[in-house]
């Protein structure tokens, strides 16, 4: 990556390699934009389905999502994407949108384009993520979606996938003290 060139545009360029490298099932390329420490946040939320609710995201408007996922360390990372690389042909989103807020996030949208491998089911979400970028590695990724068209799938979950809905869970039984994610 070009060293001169402006901490946010470089910053994009990550971002723009992490859709890159899991469109094209790339786990190597992947990895190389994660940062040891990563996690990735997976929200529920109707707001990706819509113009308005794209942008009340990248303006930190929108209501927060559900969290319906939590994926901690790059190790977790990887497994979780190559989960979706199992599972999906294609793995590719249609109609790339990107922004970049005032404060250095990097946002992505897109609809999904994708198809259950094993069962030919099409897959069809419109998503908005949030990639939070430091020293050119990505350390935190917030993904709003509409988690029920996922879950309607019938996909068993790899092992960290299972693990990442498990750590989110207590947020989701009112009264728990679980620890709320910073988003």
């Amino acid at each position: 990556m070009n060293q001169n060139m402006p901490a946010r545009e470089a910053d994009l360029a990550v971002a723009r390699e992490f859709i890159r490298a899991v469109e094209a099932k790339d786990l190597d390329g992947v990895a190389r934009t994660l940062a040891k420490d990563a996690d990735q946040l997976f929200m529920h939320s109707n707001d990706p389905s819509t113009e308005e609710g794209i942008a009340k995201i990248v303006a930190g408007a929108a209501r927060k999502g559900v969290c319906v996922a939590d994926v901690r360390g790059k190790d977790q990372i990887l497994a979780y994407t190559a989960g979706l690389v199992d599972k999906f042909t294609p793995l590719v989103w249609l109609n790339h949108q990107w922004a970049v807020s005032p404060s250095g996030q990097v946002f992505f949208s897109g609809s999904g384009d994708m198809v259950v491998e094993r069962t030919g089911k099409p897959y069809r979400n419109n998503y908005v993520t949030r990639f939070d970028i430091v020293d050119g590695n990505i350390v935190r990724m917030v993904e709003n979606a509409n988690a029920f068209l996922y879950v309607g799938l019938r996909i068993a979950p790899n092992a960290a996938e299972f693990r990442s809905f498990a750590r989110a869970l207590p947020r989701l039984i009112p009264g728990t003290k679980a620890r709320r994610a910073v988003i």
